[in-house]
């Protein structure tokens, strides 16, 4: 008895060390959307699509340079009587120039939609990631809550195992039963602390995957609220109703959308090839030149008289470019139609993972109705049996089986009760709604 004491002391204060940081479910999940490496992979990305798209409106503006030269010259040349002579010589020049693009046969601003709608399918890809990070953490979730109940439930039939021991033993001294039944009874007590030992086990081991999903450094400082429970009532629409919601509003459907709008400007962008170019350029320079003994115009004099300006336009049509553009245009129109037929697979895909939620989540209802028809009738034999055996009208056996039987029930609508909560989670996230 006293072993059996302090087994359950020391298996209960390795529960509550864990209970540091109690987090409810939305709690945890904030905490590993804050963390996931790949959401942060995702959002690098979705900032690299952003200067992207920066980059595009910035095509329209003007490119302006400016050239400046220093040279010097060593040796004889070439004189204009015909003859060589030594002499050095030296100039400068500068120079300002500008380029404004004024028709790229749309290019520019199909470049520009294309690099919005490819940000778009990026953000919406970082949508899916933090769907999918949810729900994977709110099966951890639940799978924490269901082995902690199980630990009570383990902890509660150890109880009445130690009540039974007593009892029998009562009855052992009292002549009513035998030493096979201590032996029996506390074989039981036995093996229902070890059942403990491994729920507890089973416990920490959940507690430890939550944790790493997560993002925690140690399970050691984590420990989850227990909600009201709130049983949620079964589906009422079909897989189609629900599939008809989702595909409005997933982000996978959504991203593949974008892709196939931004696939339709690539091609807008490789059909630019046939159209011709019209820029605008200006030039604005000055030089200097000064031959070595010689007297010249002075350096600001030049600078001045050479000052020059230009302005101009450059039109360039494409005549043969080795099918260079046909070759782009065809390439451009693969991409949109593999971006379509990945849209229809994307489209079967959730619809087929929908069907297998919605099957699921009804199988669940029905399975944690059964349970809890099976646990009420199991509770109210064992309370008939414990009655029958205080009066002495059932023996230690009986007694055992019912009490078995009612505990399992209870395990059952446990397993039950939580499949069920997960699944309805399921088909909320196929419906778009925040998981709390």
């Amino acid at each position: 008895m006293m072993r059996s004491f302090f087994v359950g002391i020391t298996l209960l204060s390795g529960i509550s060390a864990f209970a540091q940081q109690t987090m409810s479910l939305r709690q945890c999940i904030d905490y590993a959307l804050s963390r996931n490496v790949q959401i942060k992979l995702q959002e690098l990305n979705n900032r690299t699509e952003a200067l992207n798209v920066s980059a595009a409106k910035n095509e329209r503006l003007p490119e302006v340079g400016a050239t400046a030269n220093q040279s010097f010259n060593f040796g004889r040349g070439l004189t204009s009587s015909n003859t060589y002579v030594s002499q050095n010589t030296r100039s400068t020049s500068f120079g300002i120039s500008a380029s404004v693009p004024i028709f790229t046969g749309f290019r520019l601003v199909n470049q520009r939609k294309q690099a919005e709608l490819n940000l778009s399918a990026a953000v919406a890809d970082l949508e899916r990631l933090r769907e999918s990070l949810s729900i994977q953490v709110t099966q951890a979730y639940l799978q924490v809550l269901y082995q902690k109940e199980l630990v009570k439930t383990a902890q509660d039939q150890l109880a009445l195992s130690n009540v039974q021991l007593e009892r029998v033993k009562a009855f052992y001294e009292n002549k009513k039963a035998s030493g096979l039944e201590v032996t029996q009874a506390q074989n039981t007590v036995a093996q229902d602390e070890l059942q403990l030992v491994e729920n507890q086990n089973a416990y920490r081991l959940a507690l430890l995957d939550l944790s790493q999903l997560i993002e925690m450094p140690s399970p050691d400082s984590l420990n989850v609220a227990v909600p009201p429970l709130q049983i949620p009532q079964r589906p009422s629409d079909g897989p189609q109703q629900i599939f008809d919601e989702a595909v409005a509003a997933k982000p996978e459907i959504v991203a593949q959308q974008f892709r196939i709008q931004s696939a339709e400007k690539g091609i807008e962008i490789a059909r630019a090839g046939y159209w011709p170019t019209l820029n605008l350029s200006g030039n604005l320079g000055s030089s200097y030149y000064k031959v070595n003994g010689l007297s010249g115009t002075s350096f600001s004099k030049q600078m001045r008289d050479n000052f020059s300006k230009s302005i101009g336009l450059s039109l360039n049509i494409p005549i043969f470019d080795h099918f260079t553009t046909r070759t782009n245009i065809r390439r451009a129109k693969l991409n949109y139609e593999t971006q379509q037929e990945q849209l229809q697979s994307t489209r079967k895909a959730l619809y087929k993972e929908i069907q297998t939620a919605w099957y699921n989540a009804v199988a669940s209802a029905k399975k944690f109705e059964a349970s809890i028809s099976a646990e009420k009738t199991a509770h109210e034999a064992f309370d008939l049996m414990t009655k029958k055996y205080e009066y002495g009208k059932a023996n230690a056996t009986e007694f055992d089986e019912t009490k078995t039987k009612y505990l399992n029930a209870v395990s059952n609508r446990l397993s039950a009760q939580y499949d069920y909560l997960f699944r309805t989670k399921i088909i909320d996230y196929y419906r778009g709604k925040t998981i709390e």
